[in-house]
């Protein structure tokens, strides 16, 4: 008697963002930061996303330019959703190229505050972008997907005399995060980027590549799996196994196979870490750990200390685990996506005062 084939449960999106500008707030009393992200693209539609990080209990209040089409799925971030409303924007620019950065926007709140946002740092001439992993998932406390945010066209805003950046939330200017020494850098903790992308891999309740969810699977002859593959706009996202990865439901009670893995956007390798498949009283036990660090390569000098200074930067990965216990009978996989550990969040936001 065979094994009944028993899905492998891997799966991997890949979206994007054309643009966006975060910050830290460093002295209001309801948020500690907020985000704007510009859509413009046949899958999105036109126009603004704008979220505000609750500064009591991390959730966060997101407001939608009516009309845009956004998977809300993606955005659990924080301490979670706390309020999702579609709104008409007072203003909505935003704007990342290389001459630099403007945004005026404005909007009102979930309690009925007005936000005004304002910068412009096209004076101080052209940007010098590199590419960044964001520490996203460090502030993700319960995680529904290893979310990997890569910028490849990342940037501080740059200080540009008589054009202080603009935070104000209920008439009352805010001050953002700051970075050490900025008179002698001339950057301030505002970060922009141009297109950046979002890959998830293993997002809850998403089917398996090989069963026809996201992603494309790459089996071997038989039925293990080398990798899954995600593409969007002409760029691609992989998950490579090695060595590949089995199908449970050809492992004999007891088997336990071991490898690696790795997640690479085109040629950029983001993470990756160790696999296990362990078959026990007819459920095969899949463990992805992520062990690797990020490494940044051809960063600029400012970049590179604080992204060696503050290890946020570069170890956030490694504090996330996957686990799936798979029926060979072929009933649902039961799987989860756990934190191990905090990864110096808090560390940050010391050094920045936010």
């Amino acid at each position: 008697m065979t094994t009944p084939h028993a899905a492998v449960p891997i799966s991997l999106r890949l979206g994007q963002v054309p643009a966006m500008l975060n910050a830290e707030l460093a002295d209001d009393p309801v948020y500690d930061g907020f985000e704007l992200q510009r859509f413009d693209d046949p899958d999105h539609g036109t126009g603004m996303l704008a979220f505000l990080t609750r500064r009591a209990d991390g959730t966060v209040d997101y407001a939608v330019q009516r009309g845009l089409r956004l998977d809300r799925a993606r955005y659990g971030i924080g301490g979670g959703i706390r309020s999702w409303r579609e709104i008409d924007f007072d203003r909505d620019r935003l704007e990342v190229s290389v001459a630099g950065t403007v945004a005026q926007v404005r909007f009102a709140d979930a309690d009925g505050r007005v936000v005004e946002i304002d910068v412009d740092d096209r004076a101080a001439g052209p940007r010098r972008p590199a590419a960044l992993l964001a520490p996203l998932g460090a502030a993700i406390r319960q995680p529904a997907s290893l979310m990997l945010v890569w910028m490849p066209s990342f940037d501080l805003l740059r200080a540009v005399p008589g054009h202080d950046p603009v935070v104000r939330i209920g008439g009352r200017d805010v001050a953002t995060g700051r970075l050490p020494a900025g008179r002698l850098h001339g950057r301030l903790l505002v970060k922009t980027s141009g297109r950046l992308w979002v890959l998830e891999l293993n997002r809850d309740g998403d089917p398996p590549a090989v069963a026809g969810g996201p992603g494309e699977a790459a089996p071997t002859d038989g039925d293990a799996l080398r990798g899954v593959r995600a593409t969007a706009d002409g760029h691609a996202a992989r998950v490579l196994f090695r060595p590949p990865l089995p199908d449970p439901g050809e492992l004999a009670d007891g088997d336990a196979r071991h490898g690696a893995w790795r997640v690479l956007l085109d040629d950029a390798l983001l993470t990756g870490g160790t696999w296990s498949v362990e078959v026990v009283d007819g459920r095969a036990e899949v463990e992805l750990a992520v062990t690797r660090r990020w490494r940044p390569r051809r960063l600029p000098w400012l970049m590179r200390l604080v992204t060696t200074v503050l290890p946020v930067f570069r170890t956030w990965p490694t504090t996330y685990a996957w686990h799936a216990s798979v029926p060979l009978d072929g009933g649902p996989a039961a799987t989860a996506w756990r934190r191990t550990g905090t990864a110096g969040a808090a560390a940050y936001r010391r050094a920045t005062g936010s």
